[in-house]
């Protein structure tokens, strides 16, 4: 298949700025750091800012006897912006392009940062450009980035500094070049077939050079406009073929970047001329290899052919970014979820969908299914599934009023059975299953178009409300959130919950959720604790914050040795926004300390910030389960929240798990009833310290059930055998006296190791 839409009216000629330089004088005063008084380098000044240390280092340079350094001592001192060498250049005026060049050193270095401010004859900031950031141990090693100051620019000044990092950053020779115009030529790429997921297709770019040619040592490359879905394709193979005599390339593929951050745009492969000494314009080259296309069919990712000229550092594309995105393969399996609560003699949902062997919606099955353990109700005996139904299709039945109904169906040699149902009175809360952590495109590190996570959490993993909470979305990416979330969000149908995540490196990760259909983004203050929490109570926002994968740590490693995010800080308790826990995710469970625990799902090692530990603090926290699923689709995964509102709302939602009403699983539709003195979950209680704790619970499976669990202040104080039953209830009473606070909360576990919790009722002694 060629993907000439990505090319526009015709193939796109892309102009660059290599090749020789006007003898103009270089700009950069002192760009060695050699001229020096009174211990600061002239014309770059000596900052003095907090966290940093800014010094003329004469024991390594480049070249001559000085390089300037900086130290980063304390990141948490530092401010967000770069701490960095400055200076003001003007901007040559004539043809050809402005260049910066220079040497930079570093010693276990966590982010270096080079960038250009362009400015205007008045001196304000048109344009903050970016031109790499760096990070570890390395030599002296030269860059060379191309400079696009806009029209009004008369001014650059350069930063060459680092940004909340740690570690030492040296640079030398600094220089603004002009170079002229070259023409590198221009680049088709194209991928054969009908690309199915996972599939193997043959790709191929054809270059075409311009006036410039290609020099030995110069490159041509595959590279990826993006690293996170870059991650999803496999490159392979790629060989280069030129029809002049004895032309001669060698093939790399470049090894991915290991410490974190991850290269934005990652060169993929790279073939070097190394024979003849030159190819001259008009000469084609071609790079073809295999590419493995992703198993999911909702990732859309950008293929690019470039060019690196020796003596540059950044890829210089040729042709736009060929878009890839893998087509879903036959249908290989069902699904079927049903709404578990409807009111007795009212219509409930039964949701059937087809998928591929890896997830991916089967929009072209047609099969026929049929219904069984259906005994009174009333779906039909079979359907024909049709193309509007796009592989998945929704029926409304009334189940039986009294008794649990588990609807099954198959087609063929597929089957599946739906989560248990069993109605309700009309005063009582329903039971709603959601995933409210995931992410999506709006991530720097998810994949996947928004509004079709949404259409897959419902149609696809027969979720009964979703949230899309991706890192730290601010300005346009937090207004898509907003958009898409509200575009989708339907009362009595799919809920879709407004939120977002925040990824504090020391202090662990924290989700925001609100209850309307707008609210704030993450707002620019010192954590995400205490200060984001006064943050809201100022502003009297309505939010939950909800701590997620809190006994754990990164396995990416930052430049500095540290990881690249760290376990949740429970120093402070704050029973207003922070009321509720992920206990368990696609990572795995959280509950106690000691793991790792395998009938508890707990994979990681203890660091000392278990769900457990922060009870015996004091906080008061809800539990829900939530998978944290980067691939674009909620619900993915093994883990769910459980959510008992009284309307089926937004709203509604919020509050029941603002109010404590809500449950985890570790992504079954489990259902669990459980109370402490006929008081549900998430109660806290005033009672005389005499009073009997009477408790009672009741588990409904949708498999035989192994164990029930009542804990007690963390420890397990009775436990149930399932003894092969599915639907289980137990009650247990005790007298001692009550001194000081409790807390009780029931665990199933199912024989398919799959775990459900109750959240937490508190029990305190009132005052005589």
């Amino acid at each position: 298949m060629t993907n000439w839409r990505t090319f526009g009216p015709g193939l796109l000629t892309v102009w660059f700025l290599f090749g020789s330089e006007f003898a103009a004088a270089n700009p950069v005063k002192n760009p060695g750091f050699e001229e020096v008084a009174d211990r600061v380098p002239v014309t770059w000044g000596l900052p003095k800012v907090a966290g940093a240390a800014f010094a003329v280092d004469e024991t390594t340079a480049h070249s001559g006897k000085r390089s300037g350094r900086i130290t980063g001592t304390d990141p948490k001192k530092q401010t967000r912006f770069v701490q960095a060498w400055r200076q003001d250049v003007p901007l040559a005026v004539g043809k050809g392009v402005h260049w910066v060049t220079g040497w930079v050193r570093a010693e276990q270095l966590q982010r270096g940062q080079l960038n250009v401010l362009h400015k205007s004859a008045a001196g304000a900031v048109l344009k903050n450009q970016s031109l790499t950031r760096v990070d570890g141990t390395f030599a002296w090693k030269r860059f060379a980035f191309e400079l696009r100051p806009p029209e009004e620019a008369t001014s650059m000044q350069l930063v060459l500094g680092l940004q909340k990092s740690t570690g030492s950053i040296w640079f030398d020779d600094i220089a603004i070049e002009m170079r002229e115009k070259t023409d590198l030529g221009q680049a088709l790429l194209r991928v054969e077939g009908a690309p199915v997921a996972a599939g193997k297709s043959p790709v191929e770019a054809v270059f075409k050079l311009g006036k410039t040619g290609l020099s030995a040592g110069d490159k041509l490359v595959f590279q990826w406009d993006n690293w996170r879905t870059s991650r999803e394709f496999r490159l392979l193979s790629v060989t280069a073929r030129c029809a002049v005599e004895g032309a001669r390339f060698e093939c790399r593929k470049i090894p991915r970047k290991k410490s974190w951050p991850p290269v934005p745009r990652p060169v993929d492969w790279e073939a070097t001329l190394v024979n003849p000494e030159r190819l001259s314009q008009g000469v084609v080259v071609s790079l073809g290899g295999t590419l493995t296309m992703s198993r999911h069919s909702n990732v859309k990712a950008g293929l690019v052919a470039g060019a690196i000229l020796a003596g540059t550092n950044a890829p210089a594309p040729v042709s736009t970014p060929l878009v890839i995105q893998a087509q879903g393969g036959p249908p290989a399996a069902l699904a079927c979820s049903a709404e578990a609560r409807p009111v007795r003699g009212t219509p409930g949902r039964v949701t059937v969908a087809a998928t591929d062997r890896f997830g991916n919606p089967a929009s072209g099955f047609r099969g026929t299914i049929t219904f069984h353990n259906a005994a009174g109700t009333d779906l039909p005996p079979s359907y024909t599934f049709t193309e509007a139904d796009g592989g998945t299709h929704t029926f409304q039945t009334i189940c039986p009023a009294e008794g649990v109904t588990r609807v099954g169906v198959t087609c063929g040699d597929w089957s599946a059975t739906a989560n248990p149902v069993l109605p309700r009175r009309e005063d009582e809360p329903m039971v709603l299953f959601g995933d409210i952590h995931s992410h999506c495109e709006i991530s720097g590190d998810g994949v996947g178009d928004p509004d079709l996570a949404y259409e897959y959490a419902r149609g696809f993993h027969g979720l009964d409300f979703a949230a899309l909470s991706d890192h730290s979305p601010k300005g346009a990416r937090w207004k898509r959130a907003v958009t898409v979330a509200n575009r989708h969000n339907a009362p009595g149908r799919f809920v879709a919950l407004l939120g977002f995540e925040w990824s504090s490196k020391p202090r662990g990760h924290r989700n925001a959720y609100y209850p309307g259909d707008d609210a704030p983004q993450q707002p620019v203050v010192k954590n995400n604790m205490q200060a984001w929490w006064d943050w809201l109570a100022k502003r009297n926002e309505e939010a939950i914050i909800i701590p997620h994968h809190t006994n754990t740590q990164a396995a990416q490693i930052m430049a500095n040795g540290r990881p690249a995010w760290e376990p949740c800080d429970w120093s402070v308790i704050n029973h207003r926004y922070q009321r509720v826990v992920e206990i368990c995710q696609n990572r795995g469970s959280f509950e106690a300390p000691g793991g790792p625990i395998k009938e508890l799902r707990i994979k990681r090692k203890d660091v000392g910030a278990s769900v457990q530990t922060a009870l015996a603090m004091g906080h008061r926290l809800a539990f829900i389960g939530s998978t944290d699923t980067h691939s674009g689709r909620p619900g993915t995964g093994d883990a769910r929240v459980a959510a008992m509102p009284g309307s089926f709302t937004r709203r509604g939602i919020w509050q029941a798990m603002h109010d404590r009403k809500c449950y985890a699983t570790t992504g079954q539709h489990t259902l669990v009833f459980f109370s402490v003195n006929d008081e549900p979950m998430g109660s806290e209680l005033q009672v005389a310290g005499d009073a009997p704790r009477a408790i009672r619970w009741r588990v409904v499976g949708t498999t035989a059930i192994k164990r029930v669990d009542l804990l007690r202040n963390n420890a397990v104080v009775k436990s149930w055998e399932g003894r092969e039953s599915d639907d289980l209830t137990g009650a247990f009473t005790l007298s001692v006296p009550l001194t000081a606070t409790e807390w009780w909360y029931v665990r199933a576990i199912q024989v398919d190791t799959h775990l459900a919790w109750s959240s937490p009722v508190w029990l305190d002694p009132r005052a005589p």
